[in-house]
């Protein structure tokens, strides 16, 4: 315990005192971005010393790295929402079932676009957790809207997402994240008519690859 201990002072010091030595540096940045970059570069980019930096920077210098970087995400949601508004709009039925470790992603009409068991280095999904399970395949499907939009090459699309559990939101974190990944506009309806939820126990898989991704925007006569 001593040396966790002597370990976490290291850090905290490290921390403190790059950044009272390059405080005229610092606050030349203007975003999260460039604070990201700088703390990069000068090796505070670890998940032991970037909290400590992120807190350093508020304490000596009153910067804010976590509220510069929601008003990047803000405005970049805005300039997304924007170009989606004319763009084709996929619909995707997601389902996830932690009782056998899977999840299937459907399409217009039913299809199966994608179904398997979580990878063991999913970053979302914790077993035993239903909600993540939710949540990890509705950033996959947000992730397969992100091509459709590269397959149509078009700068923003729209995607109707239908879940089942009402914990998913287009406002989450993660799904944020992917959001502004694949230049997608999410929209979540809770939908308990929802086809996915059958292929989550069907045997085999089926990956998003086999799919034509053309057949996964519900607007035809954009995709055409």
């Amino acid at each position: 315990m001593a040396k966790k201990s002597n370990n976490t002072a290291a850090a905290w010091e490290k921390a403190k005192s790059t950044v009272k030595e390059h405080s005229e540096d610092l606050r030349a940045l203007d975003s999260h971005g460039a604070l990201y970059a700088w703390a990069k570069e000068h090796k505070l980019a670890t998940t032991a010393l970037f909290p400590k930096f992120k807190t350093e920077l508020l304490k000596q210098l009153g910067i804010d790295y976590n509220d510069l970087r929601e008003q990047a995400y803000a405005q970049r949601r805005e300039q997304i929402a924007a170009a989606a508004a004319d763009g084709p709009l996929v619909e995707l039925w997601t389902a996830a079932d932690d009782e056998v470790n899977s999840f299937a992603i459907c399409g217009p009409g039913g299809a199966v676009v994608t179904y398997n068991t979580f990878h063991d280095d999913d970053k979302t999904y914790r077993s035993g957790d239903q909600d993540s399970a939710d949540r990890s395949v509705a950033e996959f499907a947000v992730f397969i809207a992100g091509k459709v939009r590269e397959e149509l090459d078009v700068e923003a699309a729209r995607l109707t997402l239908h879940v089942l559990n009402h914990e998913v939101a287009a406002d989450d974190p993660g799904l944020t994240r992917s959001a502004l990944g694949a230049h997608v506009n999410v929209t979540i309806e809770i939908d308990q008519d929802n086809p996915a939820a059958e292929w989550c126990r069907e045997p085999g898989y089926k990956s998003w690859r086999e799919t034509d991704l053309r057949t996964l925007v519900a607007d035809e006569a954009v995709a055409s």
